[in-house]
């Protein structure tokens, strides 16, 4: 018998505990999927948000979570509920539920048919689900089964992908000739023309203190963002999240140093095989070496070196994450409504 069960408070232990468990027997969980990081969230973005969990258990074993959110949002007809997956798309790269690729079906489908039965929405949307996971093709079976509407089913984003087979050396050995010259020749010239290159660790009991020099650095970088790294919420955000994940080494923070002076900066996420590029920023005065790209070069070649499978340089289509190599992760989105 399968049956979905809604919390309100998922507090540490029990269904907790089994979530973090599920995870691991899920390939397509990231760091977006874990109840840390979705507590990080709620606690900075969540005030004016409806949240719950759901959980699907066949036969009193747990096989799979989904994390919702109800958004108010106007319309010419007045107010309107929306129902989305936790984690938004502002800060969240990867959205949508956890399970064993096996169960996915199952558990779109009970979860589907809650929505079926719940009142208290307007319009589903189900998006942030890479194309590969199953997720949409589950939900799109599930929503045309129980008759509700599809209104909106199309490719929301992307997030370019490097496969890292073997080590910093051997991964640049793969690239296309043109793109490998690239970054040979602009690391080169780097240090050749403004200085020693150094890619520093830093500490973790220093992160959270240069989190906002970094998001100085981030809005002098790209002047059309500034508004959005300038925002307090978003520094509060990078500061939540590395007090959240600084410890365990899930979230690192990297400089690039040219001549003994701060060039380039990067946050990373680190999760099971795989490292996120989350967030970089240059010194604009150097912007002719390219600082940047050479940077996400290096913190690359360490990922490599480190053992990790993949660099993912999670949403956006800006062309500077082409020149590593790597390939579009599709995420699709669908939108639902009663018929």
């Amino acid at each position: 018998m399968i049956e979905l069960r809604t919390h309100h408070d998922l507090q540490a232990g029990g269904q907790r505990s089994a979530w973090e468990l599920l995870l691991d027997e899920d390939p397509d969980a990231t760091v977006f999927h874990t109840p840390r990081y979705l507590d990080a969230w709620y606690r900075t973005f969540g005030a004016k948000t409806s949240i719950r969990v759901h959980t699907v258990h066949s036969d009193g074993r747990l096989v799979g979570v989904i994390p919702d959110a109800n958004d108010v949002q106007g319309s010419a007809s007045g107010p309107e509920e929306i129902r989305r997956f936790q984690g938004g798309t502002e800060v969240t790269d990867y959205l949508g539920p956890v399970s064993r690729p096996e169960d996915r079906f199952d558990v779109a489908a009970t979860y589907v048919q809650h929505l079926a039965s719940d009142v208290d929405w307007d319009e589903f949307v189900a998006g942030g689900l890479p194309t590969d996971s199953g997720w949409p093709e589950a939900f799109r079976r599930a929503l045309a089964a129980k008759g509700l509407e599809i209104i909106e089913d199309e490719r929301e984003d992307v997030c370019p992908r490097v496969r890292l087979e073997g080590d910093h050396d051997e991964v640049l050995a793969s690239l296309p000739g043109r793109l490998r010259q690239e970054l040979t020749r602009k690391t080169r010239k780097l240090a050749r023309d403004a200085g020693e290159l150094e890619l520093l660790t830093i500490p973790a009991d220093e992160v959270v203190g240069r989190l906002d020099a970094f998001l100085d650095q981030a809005a002098e970088s790209f002047p059309d963002k500034a508004g959005f790294f300038q925002r307090e919420d978003m520094h509060r955000w990078f500061r939540t999240l590395a007090e959240e994940f600084v410890a365990d080494g899930t979230f690192r923070l990297h400089e690039l140093q040219v001549g003994g002076l701060p060039a380039a900066t990067t946050v990373s996420l680190v999760h099971r095989d795989t490292w996120g590029l989350y967030n970089s920023a240059f010194d604009p005065t150097l912007a002719t070496f390219a600082p940047g790209v050479v940077m996400v070069h290096l913190v690359m070649g360490q990922a490599a070196d480190q053992g990790y499978r993949v660099f993912d340089l999670l949403r956006g289509d800006e062309p500077y994450k082409y020149r590593y190599g790597a390939t579009d992760r599709v995420l699709e989105r669908l939108g639902g409504r009663r018929s």
